[in-house]
């Protein structure tokens, strides 16, 4: 063997070797100006979501505060039967809009409510709230307590409104 065939095998030699350098690694930031742009739009996507949420939020409140409403007037007396039908009023007027409901009496009034809602009003029904509300001597009778209480609880929860105002 020549010098020089030593020499090489010798520097080939597994005790020159060295670690290899490995770089250093990539960070993620800064990031690239895409995800700049992905991360603002979806941002942007999630804050109009939630808006939306808050004014269906905020739109609902009145429905809120009926039912709430609704539940103090729990107790049965004459009194509290005309107030559950000035609720009922009150939350067509907040759903529908002033210049509707102000004009609707009567048989007109219940089946407004029949048709924007789940909400039954039978004819005997209609007839013992026309003498509650406009005869002096009649006597209060739970049973149409009941049946408004129950009309009322249904014409809140079910009623649908197309447009709101």
């Amino acid at each position: 063997m020549s010098v020089d065939m030593n020499q090489t095998i010798a520097e080939a030699s597994l005790d020159n070797f060295h670690d290899i350098m490995v770089p250093d690694a990539i960070g993620f930031f800064p990031l690239a100006p895409g995800w700049y742009i992905l991360f603002l739009l979806l941002l942007t996507l999630l804050f109009h979501f939630g808006y939306q949420q808050y004014k269906a939020y905020k739109r609902e409140q009145y429905r809120r505060d009926a039912e709430e409403e609704l539940e103090a007037l729990n107790n049965k007396n004459r009194e509290n039967t005309i107030a559950l039908l000035e609720l009922a009023k009150r939350v067509g007027i907040s759903a529908y809009g002033r210049e509707i409901i102000v004009s609707l009496h009567g048989d007109e009034w219940w089946d407004f409510m029949e048709e924007h809602s789940k909400a039954s009003v039978s004819p005997e029904l209609r007839v013992s709230i026309k003498k509650l509300l406009y005869r002096e001597g009649v006597a209060f009778d739970e049973n149409v307590f009941d049946a408004v209480f129950l009309m009322l609880s249904q014409w809140v929860e079910t009623h649908k409104v197309v447009s709101y105002v």
